[in-house]
């Protein structure tokens, strides 16, 4: 076998995994103006009318939107504000608890900066955006992992410490629990880590 054969057998990550089954969610959108019908990949859409919502995967509703035929609704998106919101809960001093995020925080957190990074090289407002995302980001995600790392280390596991984890966390949870418990097993033996 040569040496890259190995890596056919490699699971995808929890990242892929999550973005697969997010990407194939339904999404709403409203329709700026008039959408002939179209074929895409094995279904048809359309038409739609200017002002009309419609529920589509979201891989074809971002598709619609970066077209200029459509726009996403507000609140199922991922903002600035929302971004800063979620940083606040996150850095209030003394709190050792892990706050509840959406199902799908991280996904639409790799979607706010690519797009704000797509946009970056036409307006330079759009860097300073992405700048603060990527820093309030940076933030969330150091002190979550801290939290993560400790609860992973303390061994306990019930479903209220970890009910409040992402898909993403919870694999990173899982991933520190057995690396510390097979650790404890090397230095300790197997029978004192019970």
């Amino acid at each position: 076998m040569g040496p890259g054969a190995s890596n056919l057998k490699e699971e995808p990550s929890i990242v892929t995994i999550v973005d697969t089954e997010f990407e194939n969610s339904p999404s709403r959108i409203n329709l700026l103006r008039e959408f002939p019908e179209t074929r895409i990949a094995d279904r048809v859409l359309g038409p739609y009318r200017q002002g009309q919502d419609v529920e589509l995967p979201l891989w074809i509703a971002a598709h619609l939107v970066q077209l200029g035929y459509a726009k996403f609704r507000e609140d199922d998106q991922l903002t600035l504000n929302a971004l800063s919101t979620t940083h606040y809960k996150e850095t209030l001093p003394g709190s050792r608890q892990i706050p509840k995020l959406p199902r799908s925080f991280y996904f639409q957190l790799r979607r706010l900066i690519k797009d704000l990074k797509a946009h970056e090289a036409k307006d330079r407002a759009k860097g300073r955006d992405l700048d603060k995302a990527l820093s309030l980001a940076r933030d969330i995600v150091n002190i979550r992992v801290k939290k993560i790392a400790s609860l992973g280390a303390s061994g306990e596991q019930t479903t209220e410490l970890t009910s409040n984890l992402t898909a993403e966390e919870l694999a990173l949870y899982d991933n520190i629990r057995q690396a510390i418990e097979a650790w404890r097993r090397d230095i300790l033996g197997r029978e004192t880590t019970n």
